[in-house]
């Protein structure tokens, strides 16, 4: 079994890690760095660059690929499913789980694309209609999150000042969807700031879908126990020594640039 993996930075190691836990495969983690982060590109882009970035995988021979960016999942899985025969797993907020334990209200704290996407808004009358649900964007805290990750930077304060700036001090919501699989990397410095509230990823969901999709796949490639990182633009030294303790011992650059980029860079 091999299983590909896309985000534009490290916040989808926070899904690979639960996927990990349970599944013993060969893992293709696909940084797309050179473009970090899709919070602030179109769908046009997104779904032209996730489209590359899937067809690349798939010439790794790939068996099931993980969209491990909320961003990505709502601009363009619908457009992968339709485009490869290949199974896609997506990551989407935990509307439904906060809808059911906060019928009151709650907020979801995710990238400008996400908070604006059609998905999120069908996901929110799907399953939580009449609910007030508070919609907060951020690309700074992808940033920050990237930081920390790599470089094991103290963040606290800047991760403050953004929650803070922000709407949610004065809502104080008790339950915050944390829609961006980078923001659980910054779930200690979001509860300093908030400490009453609730944090909901998705992490074990999606690693329970990925098991459940696993099992109906015919024929799949022989693992040989190949954990495999690449990005899209080079790693520097430091990230690049960082790489065994994230889990992987193979490490490529793969630096297509995406297709007419001028064209669709613009956010929409």
């Amino acid at each position: 079994m091999r299983i590909g993996f896309i985000d534009s930075g490290v916040g989808g190691l926070s899904i690979l890690s639960a996927v990990r836990a349970c599944i013993a495969a060969d893992y293709i983690y696909v940084m797309d760095n050179r473009y970090l982060p899709y919070g602030e590109k179109s769908e046009a882009f997104i779904q032209s660059r996730l489209t590359q970035l899937s067809s690349m995988l798939i010439n790794h021979q790939v068996d099931l690929i993980v969209i491990a960016c909320n961003t990505a999942t709502t601009q363009a899985v619908a457009s992968l499913r339709q485009q490869f025969s290949i199974p896609f797993v997506g990551t989407v907020p935990a509307i439904k789980p906060a809808a059911a334990l906060s019928p009151e209200g709650f907020a979801v704290l995710a990238t400008p694309a996400t908070c604006k996407s059609a998905y999120l808004e069908g996901l929110i009358e799907q399953f939580a209609p009449g609910i007030p649900v508070q919609k907060v964007g951020s690309s700074e805290l992808v940033l920050l999150a990237e930081q920390k990750v790599w470089y094991g930077n103290n963040v606290h304060d800047a991760v403050e000042q953004v929650i803070r700036l922000s709407s949610l001090v004065d809502t104080s919501p008790l339950y915050i969807v944390l829609g961006c699989t980078h923001f659980p990397f910054l779930a200690a410095e979001i509860k300093s700031c908030l400490p009453d509230a609730v944090l909901l990823d998705t992490a074990d969901a999606i690693a329970r879908r990925v098991t459940q999709v696993v099992v109906t796949i015919d024929n799949p490639a022989k693992a040989n126990g190949q954990q495999l990182f690449i990005s899209t633009l080079e790693l520097n030294e430091q990230q690049k020594g960082k790489l065994a303790e994230l889990g992987f011992d193979q490490y490529e650059c793969w630096s297509k640039p995406a297709e007419d980029y001028s064209s669709l860079s613009s956010p929409s």
